[in-house]
């Protein structure tokens, strides 16, 4: 790491050895993370200090013991001209050059940056209420869930099934008999083809990552026009030579080549109803299980609401189950939590789905670290590997899904608008090297933390969206909160709660521009709420239809999100004086929500956005009175009476607006 620091004048290796060591054992008093620094964090201390001792030096401050306050001052320019965020973690940088400066012998600053201020207060960083992470896009994390999920459940195996061929024959084939002139290798070779045609599949091709070393062997559809003889010579036992190479030359002219070569039949692909890949040799082997491995964090990481660093230290035995108090399995994982925590984390349990069980068996097959599930053997050298560059390997396995599912019409995983940056004029979106497509669009740019804001935000929102196609969402609610009891260890509850606040706020919001634009209400709270609107939009000086104010609005809104609960026929802003459901529940202890009594509750307001669902749920009662089976008189007195009710909350929606509460 300090080999590429070259700057022998201001000493400055022996000035981050210093420093670091220092983050590592002490804290820092002046910030509000005190406790030394973890070891984890060691390398994006040393960038971000290098960096700030990098422009110190580019505004003319030799050394640090030369930087005076208008070399700060400049130094804060050039950060802010990349982003304000970027410049706050660069002063933060700074402070904790300051603070250890007592135990750096080299260099130090000598004068005291932004004292009592905070790296986000000097760079101008406003913070709101809402996560800033960025949160990825439905018509993105749709397919590559639905990606890693396929992987997890149908090619995983397929892959699994082609290692064990694949090893197999390296064992079986170490030595490879000698290609002599008594017929016998030509008959293993003829044997072979014979297979092939019998079974309609083409001669092993070259590995595409090959053909650049045959710059004279064609590539038809992205197949090299070559055999692949070291792997047929390993299937076959026969040894490598040009005469083999003819031999397969010639059948190729009659069968054509194919991509893989291994025996092992693949599942369909839903989407083309044809095999998921062309097929599979050792080399296209060896990248489907880098990119499994990346599948199966994604089913881990997203359908748990882990974070990268806990997924990562998670063990080969973490996944268990156990009997809940109902009788049914639950299917949990057992790890360390480390944010905020000391170096080693903290034990902690998730409850996840029995997906991500599939996702940790298929891992521990590929992988082969006793102590992390994602460790594994180098491909060049028997030393462990642990699972890095995420990010990186994320938008490779995106790319990857791209190329195999992607239609001549559109890529599997959409393009994305790719907004030009306040800062730069670049896309957030855009990767070094990527090509802008049509319209400004571009691949979507994942990240690690995208996925944990990502599902926070879907439960706290309550799409209809599923996840892979059968997993709705609200069902990975349930599973995951059994084992977040209050404050998670984990804090993945305090995310989604938040998510929650700004959700419920949204919608009320979006109820006050229902009532603003005209729409009629009704039920037992509408004239109080309504009330309120008004209030709120004189106020605000807003005029019918349209909102001056938005910020003013959502600040001045958020009251009533504390009595707020959504629901499907009509709102509920409980008051537990006036409640129905309070009353009936004195017997049960805690309020029951009934639907007849929700109906007719003084706490209850429909608006224009539960018409359509009244009209269902009216439609529904309907079907079993004019079913051909009769039911007793007792269930069509109660249906009778509840369609009534139902036509009633319909009829005062449909009624023209009332002018005396809008105007």
């Amino acid at each position: 790491m300090f080999a590429s620091v070259a700057d022998p004048v201001t000493a400055l290796v022996l000035v981050l050895r210093e420093y670091l060591y220092s983050r590592l054992r002490r804290g820092n008093s002046s910030l509000v993370r005190r406790g030394p620094m973890k070891l984890t964090g060691i390398f994006g201390a040393f960038h971000k200090a290098r960096t700030v001792i990098a422009t110190f030096q580019a505004v003319g401050a030799r050394r640090l013991s030369d930087v005076t306050p208008d070399h700060l001052q400049a130094a804060l320019e050039r950060w802010r001209t990349v982003s304000a965020e970027e410049a706050a973690l660069r002063v933060t940088a700074v402070k904790h050059l300051f603070a250890h400066g007592p135990f750096l012998t080299a260099d130090r600053l000598l004068v005291n940056p932004w004292p009592g201020r905070s790296g986000h207060a000097v760079a101008g960083v406003i913070r709101d209420g809402e996560n800033t992470t960025e949160r990825i896009p439905e018509e993105i994390i749709a397919p590559l869930v639905k990606g890693a999920v396929f992987y997890v459940t149908t090619a995983g195996p397929d892959i699994l099934a082609a290692q064990r061929e694949h090893t197999e024959l390296t064992s079986a084939h170490q030595i490879p008999r000698r290609f002599c002139g008594n017929g016998s290798a030509r008959a293993r070779i003829d044997t072979f083809v014979a297979e092939l045609r019998a079974t309609g599949r083409g001669v092993p091709a070259l590995p595409r990552r090959q053909a650049p070393r045959y710059p004279s062997v064609p590539v038809i559809d992205g197949v090299p026009q070559a055999p692949n003889t070291a792997l047929v010579a390993r299937m076959t036992g026969v040894s490598v030579s040009a005469e083999v190479r003819r031999y397969l030359t010639e059948a190729a002219a009659d069968l054509g080549y194919q991509t893989g070569g291994l025996r092992t039949a693949l599942s369909i692909w839903p989407g083309t109803g044809r095999p998921w890949r062309p097929g599979l040799g050792p080399m296209e082997l060896a990248t489907e299980v880098v990119q499994l491995r990346m599948a199966c964090w994604i089913v881990i990481a997203y359908l748990s609401g882990m974070r990268d660093a806990e997924v990562r230290e998670l063990a080969p035995d973490c996944a268990f189950t156990e009997n809940g108090p109902d009788g049914r399995v639950r299917h949990k994982l057992r790890g360390r939590v480390l944010k905020g925590r000391k170096l080693s984390g903290e034990e902690a349990e998730w409850v996840v789905l029995d997906i991500v069980h599939q996702a940790v068996a298929l891992v521990a097959a590929v992988n082969d670290d006793p102590t992390h599930l994602f460790g594994h053997k180098g491909m060049t050298s028997n030393s462990l590997v642990l699972f890095g560059s995420v990010n990186r390997r994320l938008n490779d396995f995106r790319d990857h899904l791209n190329e195999l599912f992607s239609t001549p019409d559109a890529p599997y995983l959409p393009l994305h608008t790719a907004a030009p940056s306040p800062d730069n004029g670049t896309s957030a979106h855009e990767e070094p090297g990527s090509e802008e497509g049509a319209e400004g669009l571009m691949p979507w740019r994942l990240s690690t933390r995208q996925f944990r804001r990502t599902l926070a935000w879907h439960i706290a929102h309550q799409p209809f969206g599923v996840v892979a196609g059968a997993r709705q969402y609200q069902h990975a609610e349930l599973a995951l909160f059994e084992g977040y009891a209050g404050t998670s260890a984990s804090g993945f509850a305090a995310e989604v709660a938040a998510e929650r606040a700004i959700a419920q706020l949204d919608y009320v919001e979006d109820l006050y521009r229902d009532w603003n634009d005209g729409h009629r209400t009704s039920g037992g709270a509408a004239g109080r709420v309504d009330a309120e609107f008004a209030r709120i939009r004189r106020e605000l000086g807003d005029l019918p239809g349209i909102v001056a104010s938005p910020a003013r609005l959502r600040t001045m809104l958020q009251h009533l999100t504390k009595t707020l609960h959504p629901g499907i026929l009509n709102d509920c802003f409980y008051q537990p004086s006036s409640a129905l459901c309070a009353k009936r529940a004195q017997h049960t202890g805690r309020p029951l929500p009934l639907l007849t009594m929700c109906l007719t509750c003084p706490n209850a307001r429909r608006s224009s956005i539960h018409l359509p669902r009244l009209t269902t749920a009216r439609a529904q009662a309907q079907r079993p009175l004019d079913a051909p089976t009769g039911l007793v008189r007792l269930q069509t007195a109660a249906l009778t009476t509840h369609i009534a009710e139902l036509d009633h909350a319909i009829a005062e929606l449909r009624a023209s607006p009332d002018t005396s509460t809008h105007g």
